[in-house]
């Protein structure tokens, strides 16, 4: 069998020289990864059972090694497909303002509220960075954020050339900003309940740490404090040189309609 390192899926024979196993159909096994993915991200890999998402999802254990190959290969899938969950749509990136702080924090949004739609996504990916399941070389190939990177990018630039916002500051820095307290607020949240009383996935605290995640950034963006010389927070970033500009990079005609 052979996976695609981009989607997770399987090609070819799982038995090689042995006969075809009938395929069960995409919505048999989008269902197996649904279950999957739910138990993966309550009790971690090593506690999680085949035998248990077996039964629940009515998917053999047959038909499942045929599917994933093994254990970690769903498990790989789950990833794959959480990171999917996580993401959002082309529509709800496509910002249509030529205002940068309004654009920012549509943008801000759109990334926020998806993971508040999927919290088993963000439980599961939080699981992998505790406990390195599968090796980060092979995690690189899971998920592609380019799309929210490079809005983030888009704004930032526009945002920088009119003076709207501080130099030195990338779209992964922001990235990081709105990731940080969107699973701060799953992952953490049996902390806070025991520490403060808080629960930060009820309605009113949901929607709380979205406006600090929108007034965060922003306050991060226009604050002034004195540039570093550099064009982001972190190392490794693939962040435009900071004398380009937005118009250099997307043309003056994209910037005047905030597409």
């Amino acid at each position: 069998m052979r996976y695609d390192d981009s989607t997770g899926a399987t090609t070819g024979d799982a038995y090689p020289g042995g006969p075809d196993i009938p395929d069960e159909g995409a919505a048999s096994v989008d269902h197996v990864i649904d279950i999957a993915l739910a138990q993966f991200a309550e009790q971690g890999f090593q506690d999680t059972k085949l035998d248990h998402i077996a039964r629940d999802s009515g998917m053999s254990k047959r038909m499942i090694h045929y599917h994933f190959g093994d254990k970690k290969g769903l498990y790989r899938r789950c990833l794959v497909e959480a990171f999917s969950l996580i993401h959002p749509s082309h529509e709800a990136l496509t910002v249509d303002t030529g205002v940068p702080v309004e654009g920012v924090t549509q943008l801000v949004d759109a990334v926020y509220l998806k993971m508040v739609e999927n919290p088993s996504a963000i439980r599961i990916l939080a699981l992998e960075s505790l406990h390195d399941v599968l090796h980060v070389t092979e995690l690189s190939t899971l998920a592609n954020h380019s799309e929210v990177l490079l809005h983030l990018d888009k704004l930032l630039m526009i945002g920088q050339d009119a003076g709207a916002f501080r130099p030195g500051i990338s779209a992964e820095d922001l990235f990081l900003m709105i990731w940080s307290l969107a699973f701060f607020r799953v992952s953490n949240r049996d902390i806070m309940v025991n520490l403060f009383d808080i629960d930060t996935t009820d309605e009113e605290n949901t929607e709380g740490m979205r406006r600090m995640t929108v007034d965060a950034v922003l306050a991060f963006l226009t604050s002034n404090v004195a540039g570093s010389g550099r064009s982001s927070y972190l190392s490794g970033s693939r962040a435009f040189d900071e004398t380009q500009s937005a118009a250099d990079i997307y043309g003056a005609e994209d910037i005047g309609d905030g597409a």
